[in-house]
C-alpha cells in the first residue's frame, strides 16, 4: 500500500505494470522514477537528492523491462522492448559471473564477461550461457 508520495513507489509500480504488460503504466511510472528530481515532483529537490529514486530507474529496467527474477536457483530473463525505445543495456552480477545484457527491437544478446558458464532461462526456455548468446525478442 502506498500514498504515492514516496520516491520509492514508482519503480516498484513499474516493475509491476511491466511484469502484467501494462507498458503504458510501465513507462509512466518509470518516467517519474528516472525524472522525479529532475522534474521535482515531490517539491522537495531542495533539501537533496532521492538515492532510491535513482536506483529504481536501473531496477525499473533491469527488473522490469527485462524481467529478471530468480527463483530456485535460476536466473531467468522475459525482455520487452518499448514502443520508443531504439535499445537498452546493463551488466548484473550474478554469482561471480559477469553478465552483459543487450535489448534491441529484434534480439537480446548475451555476453559472459566473467567466469565459467551458467544456465539462464529466457521466456521459460533453458539456455546455456558459455560466451554469448543471441535470442529473438518475443
Amino acid at each position: 500500500m502506498t500514498v504515492h508520495g514516496s520516491s520509492l513507489f514508482p519503480c516498484i509500480h513499474c516493475i509491476l505494470a511491466a511484469e502484467l504488460k501494462m507498458e503504458k503504466k510501465a513507462v509512466e511510472m518509470y518516467k517519474r522514477t528516472a525524472r522525479l528530481d529532475l522534474d521535482n515532483y515531490n517539491h522537495d529537490t531542495e533539501d537533496g537528492l532521492h538515492i532510491t529514486s535513482m536506483s529504481g530507474s536501473w531496477l525499473s529496467i533491469v527488473h522490469g523491462f527485462a524481467g529478471l527474477k530468480t527463483f530456485n536457483e535460476e536466473i531467468i530473463f522475459s525482455p520487452f522492448i518499448l514502443k520508443d525505445w531504439e535499445s537498452y543495456a546493463f551488466k548484473i552480477n550474478y554469482r561471480d559471473r559477469l553478465i552483459k545484457v543487450f535489448v534491441d527491437r529484434k534480439n537480446i544478446k548475451f555476453s559472459l564477461e566473467k567466469r565459467e558458464p551458467l544456465n539462464i532461462k529466457l521466456y521459460g526456455e533453458e539456455v546455456n550461457l558459455s560466451d554469448e548468446y543471441i535470442g529473438s525478442i518475443k
